[in-house]
């Protein structure tokens, strides 16, 4: 069975018309400006199209991360979340993202190896490392 559309999009971009790149970009309640830097022809007024899927799989880790630890009970202090991106044009496929995780907090080996491994099961990871189907169709306009 296929699911509803929803309501509201997950995500909406809108070109600013004012030259260059610019995207007003908006997720959830907030809205940022998408752009490429200065030698893609943008202005880099903000994130590029790579860097938000990379801080889609950071703020997704670190999230989900936190979700297990509370949910164990595990004492997290503090947490940052690292992603990279790197293109190698000699692998299949060529995108890569490292993704590089610290924690604080009174955890024992065990614990932080659990959590290393829970990591792989963000969603958004899932996505990223097993893919999606992108449907496209025809707007008002």
């Amino acid at each position: 069975m296929t699911e509803a559309v929803p309501t509201r999009p997950f995500a909406t971009a809108t070109d600013t018309g004012s030259g260059g790149l610019q995207t007003f970009v908006t997720a959830g309640p907030s809205t940022i400006v998408a752009d490429v830097s200065v030698a893609q022809g943008g202005l880099d007024l903000g994130p590029d199209p790579h860097e938000l899927v990379a801080a889609g799989l950071a703020a997704c880790t670190s999230m989900t991360l936190r979700l297990y630890a509370n949910r164990k009970g595990w004492e997290i202090s503090a947490m940052h979340v690292e992603v990279f991106s790197h293109f190698d044009a000699d692998q299949t496929p060529p995108e890569r993202f490292e993704r590089v995780i610290s924690i604080e907090g009174n955890l024992n080996d065990e614990q932080r190896e659990r959590l290393f491994e829970i990591a792989d099961r963000c969603p958004i990871h899932k996505l990223l490392t097993n893919g999606a189907r992108v449907v496209t169709t025809v707007g008002g306009g």
